[in-house]
């Protein structure tokens, strides 16, 4: 009895390559650190916060 596989044919395995994984890796990293920041500065929302009191400058003296 034959094997029941003999008819096809395995494709090669295609293996991505160190260099794209790595480049892949930054490009995600970059856009997660970003938005991060980004949702960082939206939910401080510096506008509603007081001015800084001024302080007295060492040359007046």
């Amino acid at each position: 009895m034959g094997d029941a596989l003999s008819g096809f044919q395995r494709l090669p395995e295609r293996r991505p390559r160190p260099v794209a994984r790595g480049l892949v890796a930054m490009i995600a990293a970059v856009l997660v650190l970003g938005g991060g920041l980004l949702a960082g500065r939206l939910l401080a929302d510096e506008s509603t916060a007081p001015p800084p009191a001024p302080s007295p400058s060492r040359s007046a003296a």
